[in-house]
C-alpha cells in the first residue's frame, strides 16, 4: 500500500479521505496548508500527494509550484482536488506537472483507482530509472574488477587532461602490470588469476584519492589517472600500491598465491597533445621496470 499525504484546509475533508484511505491499508499523513504540506512531504516521504486546489495562506497551485521546484520532492505524484472540473486552474496544475485531478464531491472508488494508477506509474518510472542506471554502470565498468573499462577510463582521463591544460594543473598517469601473470594462469588456473586481478584492482581502489580513478585497459594491465598530482606524489602512490600488492595473499581452496606488480609513472608535459601521450610514456617506463627485475616503480621527470 501507499504512503499518502493529504493537503487540505478543511478538516472534514481530511478526516473523510483519511478514513477511506486507511480502510484500504494506506499510511496517511495530513497538513492543513501548503507550507505545512511541504514540510510534511520532506519528513513523511509520501508515495503520492492529494492536494486541494483552493486553500488560504498559499493556494494549491503555488504549493504545487514549490513541490515541483524542490529536488527532493519534484518526482512525487500529485493529484489535485477541485470543487469544479471546469476550473482553468486544473489545466494550469496539469501543465505544472500534477499527475491527475478529482472533483468534489469525489467518488472514493474513482479517487482510489486514480491513486493506484499514479503510484503504478511512479513505480514504473523508478524501475526504469534503476534499469537505466544499471545499464550505464555495465557500459562503464569492467565486469570482473569493477574498475572503469578501457573506453570509459579514456573518456574521463581525456576530460582531466583538458582541465590540466586549461588551468595549468599537474596531471599524472600510472601504468600497472601484474608480473608473470601468464604463469599464474598456467600454474593455478584462470579462477585464481581472476582473484589476483580483483585483489590488484581492490588494492588500487583503497589507496587512491577520491579524485583519482582506475581503469582496466586489458588483461592484467591497469592504469590510474591522478589529477592535481605532481610526479613525486604519483610516484609515492605507485610505491604504496606496489608494496601493498607484494604484501597480500590470494587464497583459493588449497592455493595461496603471492604476486607482484611493476609500475610506470609519468607527469603531463607541455608537448603532450592528449592523455594517450602520458599513457604511452608510462607504458614504456613500465616496460623498463620489467626489464630491471620487476616488482618496482619507474618514473620519469617532467621536461
Amino acid at each position: 500500500m501507499a504512503r499518502v499525504l493529504i493537503v487540505d484546509d478543511i478538516e472534514d475533508n481530511i478526516r473523510l479521505l483519511g478514513y477511506n484511505l486507511e480502510d484500504d491499508g494506506h499510511d496517511i499523513e495530513s497538513a492543513d496548508n501548503g507550507h505545512l504540506g511541504i514540510e510534511k512531504a520532506r519528513s513523511f516521504a509520501p508515495d503520492i500527494i492529494l492536494l486541494d486546489l483552493m486553500m488560504p495562506i498559499i493556494s494549491g497551485i503555488d504549493t504545487l509550484k514549490l513541490l515541483k521546484a524542490d529536488e527532493q520532492l519534484k518526482d512525487i505524484p500529485v493529484i489535485m482536488i477541485s470543487a469544479n472540473d471546469g476550473d482553468d486552474s486544473i489545466v494550469h496544475a496539469l501543465d505544472l506537472g500534477a499527475q491527475d485531478y478529482v472533483t468534489k464531491p469525489f467518488i472514493y472508488p474513482v479517487l482510489a483507482a486514480r491513486l493506484r494508477s499514479a503510484v503504478r506509474l511512479r513505480d514504473s518510472q523508478l524501475a526504469l530509472a534503476a534499469a537505466n542506471s544499471a545499464l550505464s554502470l555495465l557500459a562503464s565498468q569492467d565486469p570482473l574488477t569493477d574498475t572503469y573499462n578501457h573506453r570509459h577510463f579514456f573518456n574521463l582521463a581525456g576530460g582531466e587532461f583538458a582541465k590540466s591544460r586549461r588551468y595549468k594543473r599537474p596531471l599524472c598517469a600510472i601504468m600497472i602490470d601484474a608480473d608473470h601473470f601468464k604463469a599464474i594462469n598456467d600454474n593455478y588456473g584462470h579462477a585464481v588469476g581472476d582473484q589476483a586481478l580483483i585483489a590488484l584492482a581492490g588494492t588500487c581502489q583503497k589507496l587512491i584519492r577520491a579524485s583519482d580513478f582506475v581503469g582496466r585497459l586489458g588483461g592484467e594491465e591497469f592504469a590510474i589517472c591522478c589529477p592535481d598530482t605532481d610526479l613525486d606524489g604519483a610516484h609515492l602512490l605507485a610505491e604504496r600500491v606496489r608494496q601493498a600488492i607484494a604484501d597480500l595473499t590470494v587464497e583459493n581452496e588449497d592455493v595461496q598465491l603471492n604476486f607482484t606488480v611493476s609500475l610506470g609513472v609519468t607527469e603531463a608535459r607541455d608537448e603532450d597533445k592528449a592523455f594517450s601521450s602520458l599513457l604511452d610514456r608510462a607504458d614504456k617506463l613500465l616496460y623498463h621496470a620489467k626489464q630491471s627485475g620487476r616488482n618496482r616503480v619507474t618514473s620519469s621527470s617532467k621536461k
